[in-house]
């Protein structure tokens, strides 16, 4: 077994050096993570007997053959080099928490920074920190070196650090980007879970009665002709009108749909299509309720969050106006962060925009009255967001049960239309 050597930092900060017998690498840092320790520096100082027969072996080949011997560990690291990994929100996450943790021992922001890159398996996510523990060392804030990668870290998340930065609570306001990213993090994943179930249920129904009229329908056409048209029943007389249109011309109804749907998403990505799709989206009969207190949370929770950190009323709202995820909403706080600039107040430029509901415009006014609204927006964010949860709670209720009826109800049409005529040339026989 491999013994490593190792420097680590304890979550009191005090640096330990010592060496390990450990599988590899990882499995050594599983084994300080446990004891609590957090390693700067892992090196190979020992290899196992059956490791030195290996590499000695190795030895021998490559000294009589003209093409070197490629490990498994060199083989990984160029891969990963040639390998762009995306990084995950959860990632950015974990690196938050990491370094909350690190600073909040009084670790030195570079060595936590070095600390944190240690436990990082995304090799992007690795360059990234890297560059920012660079430009650390070099003399830049860790707000500006964040900046300098926005595809990872917001505008809230620069700023919030950028706050805490200024007002000397690094590690607190680390801790609390972490809580806020997992709040919002589990509540898109419920948002999206709620959708999917339903979604699925419909795209099952759909399929089903595709199938039904392609190949079961048109099977009973040629049965239904030799009794006549004119004696057929006009449920069935336009079922299998119905069928003959799609089985001749499936390719138009399939092309169409395709087409629609990728001329909807361009249109999305316009000024004009994004707000007409984020206005479509408040105006949903079972779901606007949920995006629209879904937009409220995000947009009460992060304003809460930045202003209990230090950060500026307008300059929250032009972060804050970025995270609501709605053209509608995100509009109506850009309004009222220009008039507030001339002196007017949020509770006042939210109620004008008619898009923000009574209970939050009151909440908001008491609190700029009593010179904390924080406290009043981060009570809304709670509200809205036990609010979100039931709601979805409900959809997820009724609405799974509502698509199977509607299916049972087509499904019940298509049988009835097919039989109908059969029962009645039975009656006709009989009779």
């Amino acid at each position: 077994m491999p013994r490593f050597r190792y420097e680590a930092v304890t979550n009191t900060g005090t640096s330990v050096t010592n060496t390990e017998e450990a599988d590899s690498r990882a499995d050594l840092v599983a084994k300080l993570k446990v004891r609590g320790y957090w390693p700067t520096m892992i090196e190979q100082s020992e290899a196992s007997t059956d490791d030195s027969k290996k590499n000695a072996s190795s030895s021998s080949i490559d000294s009589n053959t003209s093409n070197p011997v490629i490990t498994a560990g060199t083989l990984r690291s160029q891969l990963a080099q040639l390998t762009v990994q995306k990084v995950k929100p959860a990632e950015v996450e974990f690196f938050t928490y990491q370094m909350a943790t690190l600073v909040n021992s009084h670790i030195p922001l570079v060595r936590s920074l070095d600390i944190t890159l240690s436990q990082i398996n995304n090799v992007q996510l690795q360059r990234i920190i890297e560059q920012i523990k660079y430009d650390v060392e070099h003399g830049s804030t860790l707000a500006d070196a964040l900046s300098q990668h926005p595809k990872q870290f917001s505008d809230l998340y620069v700023s919030m650090i950028r706050a805490g930065e200024a007002s000397g609570v690094l590690g607190e306001v680390m801790s609390r980007l972490a809580e806020f990213a997992e709040r919002q993090r589990n509540l898109t994943n419920e948002v999206i879970s709620a959708l999917f179930y339903p979604l699925i249920l419909m795209i099952m129904s759909v399929s089903a009665i595709a199938v039904l009229m392609v190949f079961v329908v048109p099977k009973f056409t040629a049965m239904f002709e030799t009794m006549g048209g004119n004696a057929l029943p006009g449920a069935t007389q336009v079922l299998i009108s119905i069928a003959d249109f799609t089985s001749s011309y499936w390719w138009a109804v399939l092309g169409g749909g395709v087409i629609s749907i990728l001329l909807g998403r361009q249109f999305s990505k316009t000024a004009d299509g994004e707000l007409f799709f984020d206005r479509l989206k408040l105006r949903l009969p079972i779901f606007g309720n949920v995006f629209s207190n879904f937009a409220i949370v995000r947009f009460t929770r992060t304003m809460a969050t930045l202003l209990e950190n230090g950060v500026v009323l307008v300059p929250a709202l032009n972060v804050a106006k970025d995270t609501v995820g709605n053209r509608i909403y995100s509009d109506a706080i850009t309004k009222a962060s220009e008039q507030i600039e001339g002196g007017s107040t949020l509770a006042h430029e939210l109620d004008g925009s008619g898009v923000f509901p009574d209970m939050v415009v009151h909440m908001i006014s008491i609190g700029e009255e009593s010179g904390s609204p924080e406290q009043m927006l981060g009570k809304l964010s709670d509200y809205y967001d036990v609010e979100v949860r039931k709601t979805l709670e409900r959809v997820t209720g009724s609405l799974g049960p509502l698509v199977i009826l509607v299916m049972g109800l087509v499904i019940g049409f298509i049988a009835v239309a097919m039989i109908l005529p059969i029962f009645e040339a039975s009656s006709m026989i009989g009779g």
